[in-house]
């Protein structure tokens, strides 16, 4: 018996669709585009460190109490503004920095006095400087002079920084008769920001 061609067509087709249903079984399922795929993430860690720095500017301050005329004591006093001291200061919470200072070599003579006042600083100073201490005598001891220092900078021109007003006076006069006459004699004075908490 000769089929017609349409027979043939028609199992053609048949066996194609038959084929192509196995295929579509035995391939893996598509999944659907999961919305997570178009972002990512980055875990970073970010901090600041505390910092407690300060500097000094070079030179050295020359305070003598020189002769006045004859019948009068030497000079009562003689006094330095040019010093600065540059910070650099980050706090942690509310732990608030404070600046000392001390004679840490040579000798204030006897029967004179050295004292320190730290003068507001100039524009330039970003943040909290705290608060000066008035003129106090500057000795062996460490003494506070600028409290409650909280993040800040200073700057780092000539004229930035907490000016250092130094003066050198007579004691007293019940102690004028111990001071005798020297070449000046270098002192230091060493200043001391808290350290980071």
């Amino acid at each position: 018996m000769i089929r017609s061609w349409k027979t043939y067509v028609i199992s053609i087709l048949i066996l194609a669709f038959s084929c192509f249903q196995a295929l579509a079984q035995d391939a893996e399922p598509i999944e659907p585009i999961n919305p997570a795929n178009n972002t990512a993430s980055s875990t970073l860690v970010l901090g600041v460190t505390e910092v407690s720095l300060i500097k000094a500017n070079d030179g050295v301050v020359n305070l003598q109490l020189n002769q006045r005329e004859a019948g009068m004591s030497i000079e009562a006093s003689k006094s330095d503004s040019t010093g600065r001291l540059l910070i650099s200061c980050v706090i942690s919470s509310d732990s608030r920095r404070q600046l000392s200072a001390q004679v840490t070599s040579g000798t204030v003579p006897e029967g004179t006095r050295l004292q320190l006042a730290v003068l507001p600083p100039n524009a330039n100073f970003i943040g909290e400087y705290g608060t000066l201490v008035s003129s106090v005598p500057i000795g062996t001891v460490d003494v506070p002079v600028v409290t409650n220092i909280a993040t800040c900078y200073s700057g780092t021109e000539p004229t930035d920084g907490y000016p250092l007003k130094f003066m050198y006076t007579l004691d007293n006069e019940a102690s004028y008769g111990s001071i005798r006459a020297k070449p000046g004699e270098q002192v230091v004075v060493t200043f001391t920001l808290t350290a980071a908490q």
